[in-house]
C-alpha cells in the first residue's frame, strides 16, 4: 500500500508541477478603468405603464425609477417628496431642495402642446442648480417622445424650455 501511495503521490506532484509549468501565458495587469457605470432606466416591474422619476447617484449622475405613478404629474409629486427610506438607503438623493409634500402636490404638468410640456412648480426655479433642473425635466418628458422639452413655471419665473440631459454633466 505505501509503493501506490508513494506512486500517486508522485504522479499527483508531477501533474500540478507541469500544470504550473504551462500557465496560460496571459500577464497580470493592474486596474483597467472602463468608464462611467451604465445608465438605465428601469420600468415597472409588472410590466404595467409607470411613470419614472429621475433621482441622482452617489456619484451625481440621474437615474430614472419606477415613480409608482401613471402620470408625470404623480412622478413629478414623487421628486419633489424625495427618494423615499429604501432609495435612500440604496445611495439615490435629490438636488431639490426640500418641498412640503402639500405643496409638492400642487405641481401641475400640462401637455406636451407641440413640442413643450408645461410644469408649474410650487418653489422658485431661477436659482435652482442645474442637477435639480435636470431631474425635474427629465421626469417632466419621460413618457413623451424624446424631442419634447419641459418648461419649469416657479414663483419667481419661467424658464426657457429645455430637454432631458440624463447623461454625464
Amino acid at each position: 500500500m505505501s509503493r501506490i501511495r508513494a506512486a500517486a503521490r508522485t504522479a499527483a506532484a508531477a501533474a500540478a508541477g507541469g500544470l504550473l509549468l504551462a500557465g496560460c501565458g496571459i500577464k497580470t495587469t493592474g486596474v483597467v478603468e472602463s468608464g462611467a457605470p451604465a445608465e438605465i432606466a428601469v420600468g415597472a416591474p409588472d410590466g404595467t405603464a409607470d411613470s419614472l422619476v429621475y433621482f441622482l447617484t452617489p456619484d451625481r449622475r440621474l437615474i430614472a425609477v419606477p415613480s409608482g405613478y401613471a402620470a408625470a404629474q404623480g412622478a413629478l409629486f414623487r421628486l419633489l417628496s424625495g427618494p423615499r427610506e429604501r432609495e435612500r438607503a440604496s445611495g439615490l438623493g435629490t438636488a431639490l431642495p426640500a418641498v412640503d409634500p402639500g405643496l409638492a402636490a400642487t405641481t401641475i404638468a400640462t401637455g406636451p402642446v407641440g413640442d413643450v410640456v408645461e410644469v408649474d412648480l410650487p418653489i422658485n426655479v431661477a436659482g435652482l442648480p442645474d442637477l435639480a433642473r435636470r431631474q425635474i425635466v427629465c421626469t417632466a418628458v419621460a413618457g413623451a417622445a424624446s424631442h419634447v422639452e419641459a418648461r419649469l413655471r416657479g414663483l419667481d419665473t419661467a424658464l426657457a424650455p429645455e430637454p432631458c440631459r440624463a447623461g454625464p454633466l
